[in-house]
């Protein structure tokens, strides 16, 4: 299967999940490189969202607005949960891969990807009546894009429903938890090396 008919197989993942994840996980039909493409793509639309969405559905304020951070916190948050469902499914003998958990999210973001595209260009054309049809249709995106990871979640790891829906809890707690740490982590090594600063500095001043 070449690289084009698996980029194109997404589609295939987005109208019929249950068997489109199913043959992507074992017949080789997914890709790392759509996956990605499609984080990338709602990583940068986040950014494009707060810039560019009409004044009437825009409450940002675009003049603190810093790509670079959106950006990295959006990803952030995407791997953040790739690993902390890895982590925790393991624990409940989930038949996934990480690479696997990736390819699921990956591949569910492509409808709020497009949809979120269409609305950010619509909202610059709609008055205040018609922003709550935007609204809906978002909510439709965001909707059928978690639709996509639980059915994806529960194929790639043989899960019930009921299962995969307790793992997706015990995932948000994993990542609270990661993220906890990882604040904790970076905050000591902050500590570490204004020590060492303050201490050279001092010795430095005594030679």
């Amino acid at each position: 299967m070449s690289t084009w008919e698996r980029v194109k197989y997404v589609k295939h993942c987005l109208f019929h999940p249950f068997d489109g994840f199913y043959e992507a996980k074992n017949r080789g039909k997914g890709s790392i490189l759509a996956a990605t493409v499609l984080i990338a793509l709602y990583c940068i639309l986040d950014c494009v969202e707060v810039q560019y969405t009409g004044f009437i559905m825009n409450l940002n304020q675009i003049s603190r607005m810093n790509s670079v951070t959106i950006f990295i916190s959006a990803l952030t948050v995407l791997l953040l949960a790739v690993i902390s469902n890895w982590t925790i499914t393991t624990l409940f003998d989930g038949k996934g891969k990480l690479k696997d958990i990736y390819m699921v999210l990956g591949y569910s973001l492509a409808p709020m990807v497009v949809i979120d595209a269409c609305i950010v260009l619509a909202s610059n054309f709609v008055i205040e009546e018609e922003a709550v049809i935007l609204v809906a249709i978002r909510w439709m995106g965001i909707a059928w894009s978690a639709f996509l990871i639980v059915t994806g979640l529960c194929t790639v790891h043989e899960f019930s429903l009921a299962k995969t829906l307790v793992t997706i809890l015990a995932t948000l707690a994993a990542a609270l938890i990661i993220l906890f740490l990882l604040v904790l982590f970076i905050s000591l090594v902050e500590q570490m090396v204004q020590f060492i600063y303050i201490f050279s500095k001092e010795f430095m001043r005594r030679i």
